[in-house]
C-alpha cells in the first residue's frame, strides 16, 4: 500500500524528494563534523588521566630587563653540558634568579610541586599534523602521535600527577634522567607500536612530513629509545586519542616559562590563587624583585581559556552557528513542503476515511511513504559525499589524516560512515515526522463531507 501510494504521487514526491536529496548533500559535512567533536570532547576520557584539582598553571614574568649580572652560569637544566648546543648554553646562563623563583614557590606550604615548561600536556601547544611514529622493526605501520616537549630536571612528569607503567622508570626517573635520544610514551601509543605496554628499551621512528595538504613527502626522520612508558593522558580537550609522545629538552626557549603548580591534596586551590594575587607573597618573594607570577588559573580554567581561544574552538563556533540557520531553514522548509503536500490530499484522506479506513493506518500509511521518501533521498546525499571521498583518499586510507590506524571507529572509514549516515537519516526522518504529524491529524480528523469539499 506504501509502494503503491508512493507511486501515485510521484510527482508531488519528486519534487520533495530533490529537496530532501539536497538537504542530505549539504548536511552531510556538518553532522559529520558535529557528531565526531561530540565524540572526541565527551566520551574519550583517558582512565589512568591525571588528578587536575590540584593542578595550577601560571606564567613567569620578569619585572626588570636582564643585566650582565644575570649572566652567571647555571647548570642545573642538563647535567652533561657539553652535550648543550650553543644556544641552549647561552639559554642557562639567565636561568638563575628564574630557578631561585621556582624554588621560594616550591618551598611554599600548599606547595607539593613546581615545573617550569614551555610546553605541558593540554596546553594546545603540541604537534599533531605532519608526524608520525613506528616501530623501528616494522616502520610500515605509521600511526600519528601527538609530541611533546619537556624540559629535563624540572620535575615535569610528578608535577602534572602522571603515573608510570608497571616496570617503567619512576617518573621522577623519567623527569631527570631521559637521555636526548630518549623519548617517553604514553600506554596506548606502546601497544600501538609494539603491542605491549612493556616497551622500554624498544627503538621508535619519529618521521616528520612536509607542511601541506595531506603532504606525503618526508622532511626528517629520527631514531629514539623508549626510556619510560605513563599511563594514557588526552593532549588536547577536542583529541580522541591518547597516542603522545614526550621528548626531552635541555632548557627554555625564552626566560618567562609557564610554571605548572601541584598543590598538597589538602591546599584549596582558589584560596592558593587569591593569595597570590597582585601583591600577594609569591610575586613578594621573587628574588631580588625579578620575577613574578604574571597570571595564575587552574588547569581546567586554563585549559577552557586555552580551548576558546583556539582555532579549533572557533571553528566549533562556526559550524555550530551554521548549522542552526541550516538546521532552522531545513525544518522550516520540510514543514511547508510536507505541510503543503498533505493539504493537497486531504480529498484522498477523506475519501478512505469514507471507506472506513481506520485513523492509525492512515497515518502509519503517510508516515512510511515519507520514511521511504526519506530513505531514499538520502541514500542518494550520501552516495554522493561517498564519491568525494572515494575521490580524495578517505575510503581506503590513502589519505593520512585518516590511515593512522587508530582504535577509535573515527578510524575505521566504512563503520564511521554508516553511523553519521544512520545519525542523519534519523535526524531528517525526525524533521519529516514532526513537518507531517500537524497536517495528517488535521486531515484525518476533517468529518469526510468537509475533506472531500476542500479542494
Amino acid at each position: 500500500m506504501i509502494l503503491k501510494n508512493f507511486w501515485a504521487h510521484r510527482r508531488q514526491n519528486g519534487f520533495v524528494f530533490a529537496e530532501i536529496a539536497l538537504i542530505a548533500v549539504l548536511s552531510f559535512y556538518l553532522i559529520d563534523n558535529i557528531t565526531v567533536w561530540t565524540y572526541s570532547n565527551y566520551f574519550c576520557h583517558a582512565d589512568g588521566e591525571f588528578e587536575k584539582e590540584h593542578l595550577l598553571v601560571g606564567k613567569t614574568g620578569r619585572t626588570t630587563p636582564l643585566t650582565d649580572e644575570d649572566a652567571t652560569t647555571e647548570t642545573e637544566a642538563y647535567a652533561d653540558t657539553a652535550r648543550l648546543k650553543p644556544f641552549e648554553r647561552e639559554a642557562l646562563k639567565v636561568m638563575s634568579s628564574l630557578y631561585a623563583f621556582r624554588d621560594e614557590v616550591r618551598a611554599l606550604p600548599e606547595v607539593q610541586s613546581v615545573c617550569l615548561t614551555h610546553h605541558f600536556v593540554g596546553d594546545g601547544q603540541g604537534q599533531w599534523n605532519y608526524h608520525a611514529v613506528a616501530s623501528e622493526a616494522d616502520t610500515t605501520k605509521t600511526c600519528s602521535a601527538y609530541t611533546e616537549l619537556f624540559t629535563l630536571n624540572q620535575s615535569y612528569f610528578e608535577t602534572l600527577g602522571m603515573t608510570a607503567v608497571e616496570g617503567s622508570p619512576t617518573v621522577e626517573t623519567l623527569s631527570a634522567e631521559c637521555p636526548h635520544d630518549g623519548v617517553v610514551i604514553t600506554r596506548s601509543l606502546a601497544i600501538q607500536l609494539f603491542g605491549t605496554a612493556e616497551a622500554v628499551g624498544r627503538r621508535m621512528v619519529e618521521i616528520e612530513y612536509k607542511p601541506g595538504p595531506d603532504s606525503r613527502d618526508v622532511e626528517s626522520v629520527s631514531h629514539h629509545t623508549v626510556f619510560g612508558v605513563v599511563e594514557d593522558v588526552k593532549p588536547a580537550p577536542h583529541e580522541r586519542h591518547y597516542y603522545v609522545a614526550f621528548f626531552p629538552v635541555a632548557s627554555f626557549a625564552d626566560n618567562t616559562p609557564r610554571m605548572l603548580i601541584r598543590l598538597k591534596p589538602e591546599a584549596d586551590a582558589g584560596e592558593f590563587i587569591a593569595k597570590c594575587a597582585g601583591a600577594g607573597p609569591v610575586p613578594a618573594r621573587a628574588t631580588n624583585g625579578t620575577y613574578i607570577l604574571a597570571w595564575l588559573h587552574t588547569y581546567n580554567e586554563f585549559q577552557a581559556s586555552n580551548d576558546y581561544l583556539s582555532d579549533q574552538y572557533i571553528i566549533i563556533t562556526l559550524l555550530g552557528t551554521l548549522g542552526l540557520l541550516f538546521a532552522l531553514n531545513v525544518v522550516l522548509g520540510t514543514l511547508g513542503t510536507f505541510w503543503l503536500q498533505i493539504r493537497k490530499r486531504t480529498e484522498d484522506i477523506g475519501i478512505m476515511r469514507s471507506f472506513g479506513a481506520k485513523r492509525r493506518h492512515l497515518f502509519w500509511m503517510i508516515w512510511g511513504e515519507g520514511a521511504l521518501l526519506t530513505l531514499l533521498a538520502c541514500i542518494v546525499g550520501q552516495l554522493i559525499w561517498l564519491q568525494f571521498a572515494v575521490n580524495i583518499g578517505l575510503a581506503d586510507g590513502s589519505a593520512r589524516a585518516v590511515s593512522l590506524r587508530e582504535t577509535d571507529w573515527v578510524s575505521t572509514f566504512w563503520l564511521h560512515f554508516l553511523i553519521v549516515c544512520a545519525i542523519q537519516y534519523l535526524l531528517l526522518l525526525a524533521i519529516v515526522t514532526l513537518g507531517m504529524v500537524v497536517p495528517t491529524f488535521r486531515a484525518m480528523y476533517k468529518r469526510p463531507v468537509e475533506a472531500l469539499h476542500h479542494e
